[in-house]
């Protein structure tokens, strides 16, 4: 009984330290239970509107990215914090109205895009001749950058399945002035009235996927902030 008193007690006064927690912060009062949760972990800031961009860098990583601030990481423990469409474990900054999100990922040379279906010497074009190895080599280099495309497009379109999110908006995309071929996505999530813009990059040589978003209010993946984060991506050797 007196457990079952003490327990009802503490009940009481988390609920009281709730409602005492909404009217102290007025900025938390149209949130739900689990943004004021985001809240109170300093994971979600009011707004990050005024914070300075600055460039960012992971040791172990190979992109530099400007964030309006320090990134956190968002991982399979606290993955509930956050809906991201890019692939965990992946650096992220969020405010009330705009998220910020980065990923990295080595790509197995099993699931690797860039191979030909034979050796470019041993096949040549229909209606050339065999030793054409010129035109041979165009051919393999053109199936190349299909393959390319390809991986780029079922890659993208995964993430967005794996968010549980909706596509409606995709188009070609580069980083490096030409050098890495992307893909550029936009669509909705799985939350209603909250969009997202996802860019994926392919580095050949190294067999890495970058894949960078923003996730918000309509207006908001379409605005300066936005705009800049997605345009500061440069992918390093």
């Amino acid at each position: 009984m007196k457990s079952a008193n003490a327990l009802l007690i503490l009940i009481g006064l988390l609920v009281l330290g709730y409602f005492g927690l909404i009217a102290s912060r007025p900025s938390l009062r149209n949130m739900n239970p689990m943004e004021v949760m985001q809240a109170l972990l300093g994971d979600t800031k009011d707004s990050l509107r005024k914070e300075k961009f600055v460039t960012f860098k992971a040791p172990d990583l190979h992109y530099k990215v400007s964030f309006p601030g320090e990134p956190s990481e968002l991982n399979f423990f606290n993955a509930w914090l956050h809906d991201s469409i890019v692939p965990l474990p992946c650096y992220f900054m969020a405010d009330n109205d705009l998220g910020f999100f980065i990923n990295e990922t080595q790509i197995s040379n099993a699931d690797a895009p860039g191979r030909t279906a034979l050796p470019a010497v041993d096949r040549p074009l229909m209606g050339q001749a065999a030793g054409n190895n010129e035109s041979v080599a165009q051919s393999g280099q053109q199936d190349v950058l299909m393959q390319i495309q390809d991986f780029l497009g079922t890659q993208s379109e995964t993430m967005v399945k794996n968010a549980g999110a909706t596509l409606f908006a995709k188009m070609p995309a580069s980083s490096g002035g030409g050098r890495y071929w992307g893909r550029a996505i936009e669509g909705s999530t799985k939350k209603p009235g909250v969009r997202y813009r996802l860019q994926v990059f392919y580095d050949e040589p190294n067999k890495r996927l970058f894949a960078i978003s923003v996730v918000g209010k309509p207006d908001e993946i379409q605005s300066l902030r936005a705009n800049q984060f997605l345009g500061s991506l440069q992918i390093l050797p």
